[in-house]
């Protein structure tokens, strides 16, 4: 880790070079620096070659239906974050759907929870089986007393009484399942005005706008493309001889190349191995994963890389 603290006394030469107090605070900060880089500097390491920086988090943002946009929210260069409004597409006829599955699905809920006709069904049949019955105990008491044929229309309306019954309550059953259906109906238009909303699905920077108002959008269309700079990928070379089962999760220090030579050191892991041998160079492919929340490290940059090993 020579190179770090070659940088380290670089900038504390060109501090003092430029008539820079350093002062007690930042003295007693740079030995501390020093003490844990020298640490990390006896520590082994292993250089990784021809390391380029390049984007993880960046995506294309498409439209998610077709109409017209009415409303471009982002323009490049803007910061958004995770779920922000971009772009609104026409939702004229998406509203009135969804007023029109809220209409019916009060409907639905009302003819639900109304067991009127089950209620009067089972009163009916309270009625016509005590007639019956009725009619059956006065024969017995004095035969001949009723007909045959007025026994048989008891006994027949009786049953179907309860055949009235079943027939209500199943009806009663369809418009719970009507209920559901309007119910998953409602849903549906909620969903066709939200897909109509054109979200952010990350934070992070607006690098282009591609469609503006007025423009007529259809799905999987590319509208936006989204890119953050809090993490980025470091990606070079090792020697396959160097490659061991433990690579993979070992942290890396990286520093851009710069040309004015102030260039600031980035911690990172590994994350990736790749399993190919280039059988020209005899190197294997792996990839860091850099924090770089102050956003200064830049995706392209080239940089060198040392993973620490011990």
């Amino acid at each position: 880790m020579d190179f770090i603290l070659n940088l380290l006394n670089h900038e504390r030469d060109r501090r003092m070079k430029n008539g820079k107090a350093i002062g007690m605070f930042h003295l007693a900060l740079w030995t501390i620096m020093l003490a844990s880089t020298s640490v990390v500097a006896s520590a082994e390491t292993i250089g990784v070659d021809s390391v380029l920086i390049r984007l993880i988090d960046q995506v294309d943002v498409p439209a998610r239906a077709v109409g017209s946009l009415v409303q471009v929210h982002a323009s490049e260069g803007k910061l958004v974050e995770k779920g922000d409004l971009l772009a609104q597409i026409d939702d004229t006829e998406a509203q009135l759907d969804y007023k029109r599955a809220t209409f019916e699905l009060d409907i639905a809920m009302r003819d639900a929870e109304n067991d009127v006709a089950v209620r009067s069904a089972m009163k009916t049949r309270v009625y016509s089986q005590a007639h019956f019955d009725r009619l059956v105990r006065a024969d017995a008491a004095q035969p001949r007393s009723v007909s045959q044929s007025e026994l048989e229309k008891a006994r027949l309306d009786a049953e179907q009484a309860e055949i009235e019954i079943e027939k209500a309550r199943s009806e009663l059953q369809n418009a719970k399942t009507k209920r559901d259906l309007m119910a998953n109906a409602l849903a549906m238009a909620e969903r066709n005005i939200e897909v109509r909303r054109i979200l952010a699905p990350q934070s992070g920077e607006v690098v282009e706008v591609l469609r503006h108002v007025g423009e007529w959008v259809t799905p999987g269309e590319k509208i936006f493309r989204i890119v953050s700079i809090k993490r980025l990928r470091a990606e070079g070379f090792v020697q396959a001889s160097q490659v061991t089962e433990a690579l993979k999760g070992m942290p890396v220090w990286v520093v851009p190349h710069d040309e004015h030579d102030t260039a600031q050191s980035y911690s990172g892991t590994i994350v990736f191995v790749s399993r190919e041998i280039d059988p020209v160079n005899g190197q294997v492919r792996i990839w860091a994963e850099v924090d770089n929340h102050d956003g200064r490290l830049q995706p392209g940059h080239r940089a060198r890389m040392s993973i620490i090993t011990d």
